[in-house]
């Protein structure tokens, strides 16, 4: 309690009144004893000077015999103020004296003592003399005093000349004990002790309930900071004053008020954010200084878990260690302090990395990692590079040799009609193959982008197959091959592209028999597979394919060893146009092929529910 705004509040007023109340308890103490002992001193000093002047205005002559029922008068009345009197009569000038007085023997000790004082001689001399506190007695022969109190108590004595024409002839001398004083002097100090006592209960009543009237409103808002603190910020401080207390529950309350808007702001931004992440499809990853993964997406997430070493969920730890393809990257930005940005290559894909530096204030607290996965793009742009470069290629050789020959007939370096038809046969064949290389980029073009409409209907396989072994029947006869079909008795039915899939058998074919030696064979086989689908294999003695050249035959521009091909070869783009034909029937076509033993093309299409 000692140590809260009420206890703090409580004991300031309570010293701050105690203190007040002592000093002024104390002075007003010290000014009730002075008070109390002048009062009583002036009020004997008046009634001794009035008994006096009543003594000498009752007779005449130098003796005080003549006035003795004057002293005896007074002497009756002085027991109503506690008072005693002597007489004191001179003789000699003032150089010894003499008393009478009619109070009892047995009191009369102390007076003795009291006019043994060797200053109360001067009151013979015409001064008026007044003696206080404990009196001085002399011994007879030594000189020596001793302290001994006539009374109980101090005692008080004025001592007044009487005078008769001018002439000392005497002195009343009025005492009283300071008992009844001190008495009196004390019960007041009880009476201001006992009343500084109820002011200090009551300052201490008053003070709490004054503290207390201050700090619940503090209080109120204490608990509603804390409330503050675990969330809650809809809390409010009732102002019910219009003080200071009053306008800082009002300021409290806007102070709620625009910390819940700005909380909720943050909350909104938050959660806009949170949302922008977990749509991004680019995996991002925010690390601290130490290099600890403190927030990721879903994609991040997915790539933590790929790219760990140990194989287990990251995520389970207490912190995610940055995975080490990253580490180079995080060094860099936090040795510059700049943006990063490189190609990673992690399990056979091409990751774009950019990465930015975070900032407290000054300092690099961390970074903020985004990746996105380019393997696609970077092989298209490989692509396009290549695809740029081999039509270049391809176009070059017709077109020089175009150029030349063309030259030739305009310089008429071939003379005779044979040289120039041979010419011209020369120039007409490559202007033909440039034709179908034009013809079929524009077809793959258009395959690629869609623009080509694929009409599948149920046609009868084994009609299309024969259509195709008429059209190579001859060019396989002229190379020396056979050329052979193999279909099922029973009609065949498939849904399919009928001029697209003879395309593609069309170039199987003329690359299978340009591939096949003399008396080699070549056989078209067509049967249902076990899902009700067709499967369609062109079968080929040839030279076969080398291992290395199987993972790339599908590409672009791609030809094997042109030393194993018969007459001109082809323009590249026949496997790659088939695989796409074939796709687009929602099938698939792969190879099969051992050098010097032939090769095999299987085709497989799905039935027309679209299952393979």
């Amino acid at each position: 309690m000692w140590r809260s705004v009420v206890g703090k509040l409580w004991l300031t007023i309570i010293g701050l009144v105690s203190v007040v109340l002592i000093v002024l308890v104390l002075l007003l103490i010290q000014f009730l004893d002075q008070f109390f002992e002048n009062e009583n001193e002036r009020s004997l000093t008046t009634l001794s000077q009035e008994l006096a002047q009543m003594i000498e205005d009752s007779g005449s002559g130098q003796s005080l015999q003549t006035r003795r029922h004057v002293i005896e008068m007074a002497e009756e009345l002085l027991p109503a103020y506690n008072t005693q009197m002597v007489v004191l009569t001179a003789e000699g000038n003032g150089a010894s004296y003499d008393y009478f007085t009619t109070a009892q023997e047995e009191s009369l000790g102390p007076i003795e003592q009291l006019l043994k004082r060797s200053d109360l001689k001067e009151v013979f001399e015409g001064k008026e003399k007044k003696v206080r506190g404990t009196l001085d007695v002399e011994v007879e022969g030594g000189g020596e005093t001793e302290e001994t109190p006539p009374f109980e108590g101090d005692v008080l004595a004025v001592a007044e000349p009487i005078r008769s024409e001018g002439d000392v002839i005497g002195a009343i001398v009025l005492y009283q004990s300071l008992s009844q004083l001190e008495h009196t002097t004390n019960r007041t100090k009880e009476l201001v002790f006992y009343a500084a006592l109820i002011g200090i209960f009551l300052t201490t009543f008053f003070a709490f309930f004054l503290s207390s009237r201050v700090t619940q409103p503090l209080l109120k808002m204490k608990q509603a900071a804390n409330e503050m603190a675990e969330g809650n910020f809809d809390i409010r401080v009732p102002a019910r004053t219009h003080d200071e207390i009053g306008e800082l529950a009002g300021t409290f309350n806007r102070m709620g008020a625009q910390l819940e808007e700005s909380i909720h702001a943050l909350s909104q931004e938050k959660e806009q954010l949170s949302s922008v992440l977990k749509s991004m499809t680019d995996a991002v990853i925010t690390v601290n200084a130490d290099g600890h993964v403190i927030i990721t997406n879903p994609p991040a997430d997915h790539l933590l878990e790929v790219w760990s070493e140990s194989g287990e969920d990251q995520r389970q730890l207490n912190y995610q260690p940055l995975p080490k393809p990253l580490v180079d990257s995080f060094n860099q930005v936090v040795e510059t302090e700049q943006e990063y940005a490189t190609d990673l290559f992690v399990h056979g894909r091409t990751w774009a990395v950019v990465m930015t530096p975070l900032y407290n204030r000054d300092q690099v607290r961390g970074a903020v990692a985004v990746l996105r996965d380019v393997t696609e793009e970077r092989r298209m742009d490989k692509l396009r590079k290549d695809f740029v470069a081999n039509v270049s290629h391809e176009l070059r050789t017709p077109l020089a040799m175009l150029q030349g020959y063309s030259e030739a007939l305009v310089d008429d370096i071939a003379q005779s009609p044979e040289d120039r038809k041979e010419l011209a046969t020369i120039i007409h064949d490559e202007t033909l193959r440039m034709g179908r290389l034009v013809k079929e980029l524009l077809d793959l073009a258009r395959m690629e982008s869609g623009s080509i409409p694929f009409k599948p209907r149920e046609v009868v396989v084994q009609d299309l197959g024969h259509r195709i072994i008429r059209k190579f029947h001859s060019y396989a006869t002229e190379n020396g091959v056979h050329l052979e079909a193999a279909f099922p008795e029973q009609p065949l039915y498939g849904w399919l592209d009928e001029d697209g899939m003879e395309q593609v058998l069309t170039n199987l074919i003329d690359n299978a028999i340009r591939h096949t030696p003399e008396n080699g064979t070549v056989t078209l086989e067509m049967d249902k597979s076990s899902d009700g689908g067709v499967v369609i294999r062109v079968r080929d003695t040839g030279t076969g394919i080398p291992v290395q050249d199987l993972p790339f035959i599908f590409e672009r521009f791609y030809k094997a060893d042109k030393a194993r091909t018969r007459g001109g070869s082809g323009t590249g783009l026949g496997l790659s146009i088939a695989k796409h034909i074939v796709e687009e029937h929602g099938g698939n076509i792969s190879v099969e092929s051992k050098e010097g033993k032939g090769t095999v093309f299987t085709i497989r299409l799905p039935d027309r529910n679209g299952e393979e």
